[in-house]
């Protein structure tokens, strides 16, 4: 028996466990609130067929509305029937519900819809995805509580308000969305993964690998991005606090890289340079071994980033990074408020050649304000860069489609220059506007866009992820463009 369970639900990645989970979990235990963690994502990768799985997987994503057959439906509410009985053999008092984003909402609401029949414990929810839009005015969190399907939600950041909901105590961020942004996040606890199984998730050839958070917020405003909406100012932890965490689970659980899950790993160049340093001593001292880290990174011109920064950075770990290039366009780029050039990429490039740093480069196609020649010039990228992904410097390509989301930079610009636009439907994440000022520049031209970056980066020797789920994801958009007759498709 325990007091409290604490469930991690699909949609999530499964190379490790989910932090916010861990971080409730500490919470708890600072209170004596006993507890125990239910990671059902990987359960449900578990328990189901390869081909099931993949049904699941375009299921959850909620923007794309897809339909699963009968015979998988009645397969998933059987495996979410087991589900709420492991929970509630637990007998608890409490029951927190981490809803990780949007993707998260068909599987939190399952979950519910059939736990709340069989239990009157408290229900708490929190994460980004109880502030997703349903309809016009009303978020995921205020719909399951009119509902009557949770008790609490918690806003912001749980640090300030899971224990009150826990305690039956109002406040800031309790049951409202007045949460107030913590000032110093070396108050935040170590996550708490005792209860994980680490050897069941898909980690990277490097081993057992954990998330960490280093920082809230960002130093950039990209025009596409909401994280200027949820988080207000950018705040970072001290790189002394940083290696307290990462040496624990280093002793602890034997774990050999960890991912930030910041937005920018180094947004704070001082902060980013302190990890290091204090990495470095560790692993001087023998306190620990070296660990191999990565995480999103922000490209930086060679005044703002040396070469000393980046050769800190690999003495301390640093291995794989993830970098938002979106386009090969310096004009573009610098229309998405992104701020830097491709010359800044080829230096980056270069550093990172030099001393063995990967990167994953992150592009989408069809911006609102993508012109063929902006494209043109995307294409062009491909074949200037080529040597670095011979050189296993690019390790990866992800390319996605232009979303529209709702309460971001471009969302507004988009409502105020008169888009086909509709800001409907779960978190206003819309891939059918149409830009009137840019006509050519249709679904169906942004989807043949991307696949011409496909067929280029192969031809030029990139290595692609996730490109099979992509082109699954691109035909049921089109599929359900010409269901719903958009007019623009």
């Amino acid at each position: 028996m325990k007091d409290l369970a604490i469930i991690s639900l699909p949609r999530l990645d499964l190379t490790r466990p989910a932090i916010a989970p861990a971080i409730l979990s500490s919470l708890a235990d600072d209170i004596n609130v006993t507890n125990k963690i239910f990671d059902f994502a990987l359960k449900t990768y578990e328990t189901s067929k390869k081909e099931d799985w993949r049904e699941y997987e375009l299921f959850w994503q909620v923007d794309l509305k897809y339909e699963l057959s009968k015979v998988l439906k009645t397969k998933l509410d059987k495996l979410f029937d087991q589900f709420v009985n492991d929970v509630i053999s637990l007998g608890p008092k409490f029951i927190a519900i981490s809803v990780f984003s949007h993707n998260s909402i068909n599987a939190t609401t399952l979950f519910l819809e059939k736990i709340r029949l069989k239990t009157k414990a408290k229900i708490i929810i929190g994460g980004q995805g109880i502030q997703s839009k349903i309809g016009e005015d009303k978020t995921y969190a205020e719909t399951l509580l009119e509902k009557g399907l949770i008790d609490v939600f918690c806003s912001g950041e749980a640090e300030t308000t899971f224990k009150k909901a826990l305690q039956s105590e109002d406040g800031s961020g309790v049951n409202n969305w007045n949460w107030v942004q913590m000032d110093n996040l070396d108050n935040t606890p170590i996550p708490n993964y005792s209860h994980y199984k680490l050897d069941n998730y898909h980690h990277l050839e490097s081993g057992k690998s954990l998330w960490v958070n280093g920082s809230r917020g960002c130093v950039r405003r990209c025009d596409f991005c909401d994280i200027g909406k949820r988080w207000k100012k950018f705040r970072f932890r001290s790189g002394e606090s940083i290696f307290a965490e990462l040496s624990k689970q280093i002793i602890d659980h034997d774990i050999n890289s960890f991912q930030f899950a910041d937005a920018l790993i180094n947004g704070s160049l001082k902060s980013f340079t302190d990890t290091n340093l204090n990495l470095i001593k560790g692993i001087e001292q023998k306190q620990i071994h070296r660990p191999l880290f990565g995480g999103h990174f922000i490209v930086r011109p060679a005044s703002q980033m040396s070469e000393e920064h980046y050769k800190v950075a690999k003495q301390a770990g640093l291995d794989y990074i993830s970098i938002g290039v979106e386009t090969g366009s310096d004009e573009l780029r610098w229309r998405m408020n992104k701020k830097f050039t491709n010359d800044d990429v080829a230096y980056h490039l270069e550093m990172c050649r030099k001393y063995e740093i990967k990167n994953l480069f992150l592009m989408f196609c069809g911006h609102p304000t993508e012109t063929l020649n902006d494209h043109k010039k995307t294409i062009e990228m491909f074949k200037r860069f080529k040597r670095y992904a011979a050189y296993g410097t690019i390790s990866g390509l992800e390319v996605a489609n232009a979303s529209i989301i709702d309460d971001t930079p471009l969302a507004h610009w988009a409502m105020e220059n008169r888009m086909v636009y509709s800001n409907e439907g779960v978190r206003g994440d819309n891939k059918f506007w149409y830009n009137q000022n840019n006509p050519t520049l249709t679904l169906s031209e942004r989807i043949r866009r991307q696949l011409e970056v496909y067929e280029t980066a192969i031809a030029m020797g990139w290595p692609m992820n996730q490109m099979t789920s992509s082109l699954k994801y691109m035909k049921s958009l089109l599929v359900q463009a010409k269901e719903n007759n958009f007019l623009h498709y």
